[in-house]
């Protein structure tokens, strides 16, 4: 199965990196496709010619395009900043998830339309460090990834897991969030255990987490 791991954190030795290795101990066996978007330069920045052309000439983002669209799963890792994502990884959201890549809308010329989600069939789990209660921002982020973003285009979210209180976290917590995180990857997969879907075609404001 081809699963498409996108990564936005800047810190070399972030424990998002860490969960990263432990993703790609987990999934060693399935087609692994691996975004850094800080250490690429993902340009997150939305132009109003490439609104109006409704498609990216930029060539790192057309590799986006492709590996999600030749993924069956996708799987986000990043920190909480601010309640939010980076804003490198929201630049990805409006440049990458655009309408004929994820998502169209149909209708009348005249009359009002209704959005079509054109990324059904694939699945996605998101992980989160925060430095405040996972509790405090969790509804912050399954509102927007499993409600906002990904339900809007017909991913199936099987987890957002925000992984809280990292800046005081011990060892033997931190290693508790590992196994969360290869337990939450098997689930991913289980599903589509046979190689079959999509993925045959080919507090807040920290950076110190």
């Amino acid at each position: 199965m081809r699963i498409l791991l996108l990564f936005a954190h800047p810190g070399q030795k972030s424990f998002n990196h860490a969960v990263c290795a432990r993703l790609r101990q987990s999934l060693r066996v399935h087609d692994l496709v691996e975004h850094d978007l800080y250490r690429e330069q993902f340009d997150p920045i939305l132009t109003q010619a490439e609104i109006r052309r409704r498609y990216s000439l930029d060539s790192l983002v057309q590799a986006h395009y492709r590996d999600l669209q030749q993924s069956g799963a996708l799987i986000v890792v990043h920190p909480d900043w601010w309640g939010q994502p980076p804003a490198i990884l929201k630049g990805w959201i409006d440049r990458v998830l655009r309408p004929g890549i994820a998502y169209e809308f149909e209708g009348p010329e005249f009359g009002r339309k209704k959005a079509l989600p054109l990324l059904t069939g694939r699945r996605a789990a998101v992980f989160v460090t925060s430095d405040s209660r996972a509790s405090h921002v969790q509804p912050l982020f399954d509102m927007m990834w499993r409600d906002r973003v990904f339900g809007f285009c017909g991913v199936e979210t099987i987890g957002v897991e925000v992984f809280g209180d990292m800046h005081h976290a011990s060892r033997q917590a931190r290693d508790r969030f590992l196994d969360r995180v290869g337990a939450l990857a098997q689930q991913l997969v289980a599903a589509r255990g046979d190689g079959g879907g999509v993925g045959d075609e080919t507090d807040s404001g920290s950076t110190s987490r």
